[in-house]
Order: C-alpha cells, then structure tokens, then sequence
C-alpha cells in the first residue's frame, strides 16, 4: 500500500504537487468565504426580522387597546340609552315615541306583538 501510494508520488514532479496544494488551497478559502458571507446575511435577514416583528407587536398593542376603547365606549353609550329610557314616566307615550321605541328594538332584532305593524304599534 505505501509502495502504491509512492509510485503514484513519484509520478508527479514537485511542481505538478504545489499546483495541486494551491489549487486546494483556493478551494477551502473559497469554501470559508462563502460560508461567511451566508452567515452574514442570516445574520442581516435576522436582524431586520426583529425590527418588523417589534412594530407588529406594537401596532397589535394599539389595535388592541382601541379595541377595548370602542368597546367600553359603546357598552357605556348603550347604558346610557338604556338607564335614559329607565327614567322616563310609566305613563302612555304617544304616538311618536312608539314607533320610535319600536324602531330600535327592530334594530336590536327584538319584535314584541305591539310593534308588528310596519311602521310600529297599530
């Protein structure tokens, strides 16, 4: 086996053998080089990924906290609506107050009996 691997030494003259050395050497450098310049643009596309995924974070904390906004807010103007109409006389309304009245619980998606008319109690 060492005499083989002798022969076939022996075969190429020095020179032939530092060719192949710096051709090898090329080789590895161009591998490490490339392999580095991968690295950085992981590292680039990382970092830029953290700046989207921090406004994304904090533009769904915003919509967030609007959300509950609204959402208190109508649930307080509906209150109101509510604890208004409370406070009005148990008296007969007339005839406009009716229709009115009858009107939103439509839109609420209630239709009592007396409001079965088209344009609201008969």
């Amino acid at each position: 086996m060492i005499a083989l691997a002798l022969r076939i030494a022996r075969t190429f003259p020095p020179r032939t053998w530092l060719l192949f050395a710096a051709l090898a050497a090329f080789l590895i450098f161009g591998g490490y080089c490339a392999h580095r310049g991968a690295e950085g643009v992981r590292d680039r596309q990382a970092a830029e990924q953290a700046k989207v995924e921090a406004k994304a974070s904090s533009a769904r904390e915003t919509g967030a906290e609007e959300a509950l906004i609204e959402t208190t807010t109508i649930t307080n103007r509906k209150l109101e609506r509510d604890h208004a109409a409370e406070a009005l006389p148990d008296g007969l309304p007339d005839d406009r107050e009716l229709r009115r009245r009858c009107r939103q619980l439509r839109d609420d998606g209630r239709i009592p009996p007396a409001c079965r008319g088209p344009e609201g109690p008969a």
